[in-house]
């Protein structure tokens, strides 16, 4: 896109190399805090009502919370295999993209998930709304699995299983998520923080579907032309597809070319 270079070349050099690595290490290190019982997981959480009640950290803290509540040190065993999957992918994109766009794709996904999160609860007072770093988790996933769409992962370190239908499955769970969600101001929490997937993936999605849709009528168009007959008596109107067995000749009749079938030549 020229805006994304245009705004590259001015900003470029602000893009931080390796950034999900710095968030990883940050989240380490609160893991081990909230472990050794010096912090809480739910004190790094967003919730409008407490930023709004001067709790001003939490537009930054649920960046670095761990993924899930840490419980054992068994729990970190396997944060430790999300984290690198985490990374895996991040690193993939940041290649794939450049350090600068890749930064934009996450600091878009941060802003859409706070904006997101107060503007559900603007519109659902009552409802308890929050924001982890799952959408983190989330849109890298659906941007990986759209550019890497036949990479296998090991499910249970046995089964193997391309990862877009990973992404169709965890897609649908978000949906299930979407349409359960208990007011609309959920709703709009939920889908906030996977909006920069559509947002960078815009051009890609409309050319698919344009794609889509010339091969659909391709498809018709050629399945009509199959359908159609080649030869139609213009006696009976008997044709090579409702009469395989007969023979179609063409004979002059006042200098056209008149299609007659074996049975109304006599």
């Amino acid at each position: 896109m020229k805006f994304l270079d245009s705004l590259e070349k001015r900003l470029g050099h602000l893009a931080i190399p390796n950034v999900v690595l710095i968030l990883i290490v940050a989240q380490l290190v609160m893991f081990a805090a909230i472990l050794v019982g010096r912090l809480e997981f739910i004190s790094l959480i967003l919730f409008p009502k407490a930023v709004m009640d001067g709790e001003w950290w939490r537009l930054f803290s649920f960046t670095i919370a761990p993924p899930t509540i840490p419980t054992s040190m068994l729990s970190g065993v396997f944060l430790a295999f999300y984290w690198y999957i985490f990374w895996m992918m991040s690193s993939a994109l940041e290649e794939a993209w450049g350090v600068f766009r890749f930064n934009l794709f996450l600091f878009v996904g941060f802003l859409f998930s706070i904006v997101g999160a107060f503007f559900g609860q603007f519109i659902s007072p009552s409802a308890l709304i929050f924001v982890s770093p799952y959408f983190l988790y989330l849109s890298v996933f659906f941007a990986f699995a759209t550019l890497n769409p036949n990479i296998q992962f090991l499910i249970f370190f046995v089964i193997p299983v391309k990862v877009k239908w990973i992404a169709w499955f965890v897609a649908v769970l978000t949906a299930v998520s979407f349409l359960g969600a208990g007011s609309m101001g959920e709703r709009v929490a939920i889908l906030a923080p996977i909006l920069n997937y559509f947002l960078f993936f815009r051009d890609a999605m409309t050319q698919a579907l344009q794609s889509r849709k010339r091969r659909a009528e391709f498809d018709k168009e050629r399945r009509m032309i199959a359908d159609q007959a080649l030869h139609t008596c213009e006696t009976c109107g008997a044709s090579d597809r409702t009469h395989p067995a007969r023979d179609f000749r063409y004979k002059m009749v006042d200098g056209n070319a008149v299609c007659v079938c074996s049975e109304c030549r006599g």
